[in-house]
């Protein structure tokens, strides 16, 4: 049942869409309120639409408005029970741990910045505080026990901590697309251009078999020349038309060299897109056989070798390549409904 007067504050770093931030968002959308939401981090003053129209939303991107933010939530705090959420947020654990009046504080680790040290670390001081910790999967929890007792915290306050795996909405399958992908095979990337991302492996991939490819993302300018043929799907925070590019993909490419467990893998299985990805982080939890998609080593040329193995062999078999698209739907329909995400985070902050 749900509890009325508790107050929610979120604090997350970025407004953008990328995968992260649309577990944010889907956070936010689960709720049978609206939030507050303090964005700490910004190079924009420009807030997606999806999140104003689900919450209430404030940069808190300047000294002086981090401390009329404190002065209003220490002011609220005052009189109604408050629960503060945050995820790879400085201001979070500062305003969990000024805040004289008992609150519920919780956090959000999508997994650890390996091989830097990140998050994670910065929490370490403020353990005690947080009535509980959310990790999305088992790997992350495994790392966290290991840096407490690195770190020499006691062991009891591992039980503070809750699995919730990210989920996703669950559409109606058309199975005709199987089809056109084999009939104008496409491998794609979709991610942000980033170090550990790693999109210019993706594109050696492409080089290597001269094969059609789409690349959706942002900041992909530094490739466009070398890679012209590629087709590049950039700077568009529409949902539909994404998904709509997104689903014209035969084969979803995944070559980070870190990872919690990345949305754009389930949303490749709820459209039936076979996946080719690294193992790293939980992808292995669900790649662990190659009925669905394939899991392939982290150093990049045998990464490379791997996945150009994969994918000229099915496509060279249609048969094959439809039991790997329909098998991807079925154990997206199983495992990512998102039902169970948004019940287990309305407990979590409610009751």
């Amino acid at each position: 049942m749900i509890k009325r007067g508790k107050l929610l504050f979120i604090f997350i770093p970025h407004h953008h869409i990328g995968g992260a931030e649309r577990v944010h968002l889907n956070i936010i959308k689960a709720l049978p309120y609206k939030p507050v939401v303090f964005f700490d981090y910004s190079s924009s003053n420009q807030i997606e639409d999806e999140f104003k129209k689900n919450a209430y939303c404030f940069l808190i991107n300047s000294p002086r408005r981090r401390k009329y933010a404190f002065k209003l939530l220490q002011i609220i705090s005052f009189f109604f029970p408050v629960v503060l959420f945050g995820c790879n947020s400085n201001l979070f654990y500062n305003f969990v741990s000024r805040l004289k009046r008992k609150s519920k504080a919780i956090d959000l680790t999508h997994a650890f910045s390996f091989p830097d040290r990140g998050i994670e670390i910065t929490s370490l001081p403020f353990v005690d505080l947080l009535d509980k910790r959310v990790v999305i999967n088992t790997k992350t929890l495994e790392d966290y026990k290991q840096l407490y007792s690195e770190s020499k915290i006691d062991k009891e306050l591992i039980n503070r901590f809750v699995i919730i795996p990210n989920g996703i909405e669950i559409n109606k399958f058309d199975s005709s697309k199987i089809d056109f992908r084999w009939n104008n095979f496409t491998i794609g990337f979709v991610g942000r251009n980033s170090p550990e991302k790693r999109p210019e492996l993706f594109l050696e991939i492409v080089k290597k078999l001269k094969i059609k490819a789409k690349a959706i993302g942002d900041n992909f300018n530094q490739f466009k020349e070398e890679y012209p043929n590629v087709i590049y799907f950039e700077n568009c925070n529409d949902k539909d038309l994404i998904r709509e590019q997104f689903s014209d993909i035969s084969v979803l490419i995944v070559p980070s060299s870190r990872e919690g467990f990345p949305l754009v893998i389930m949303e490749a299985m709820e459209l039936g897109i076979p996946v080719i990805a690294t193992n790293v982080g939980s992808i292995f939890e669900h790649l662990q056989d190659t009925e669905k998609g394939f899991l392939g080593p982290v150093e990049s040329e045998m990464f490379l070798d791997f996945a150009s193995d994969k994918i000229s062999a099915i496509m060279e078999n249609k048969e094959w390549y439809s039991t790997l698209s329909l098998n991807a739907r079925r154990y997206a329909e199983d495992n990512f409904a998102i039902e169970k995400f948004n019940s287990q985070y309305r407990a979590l902050f409610y009751e």
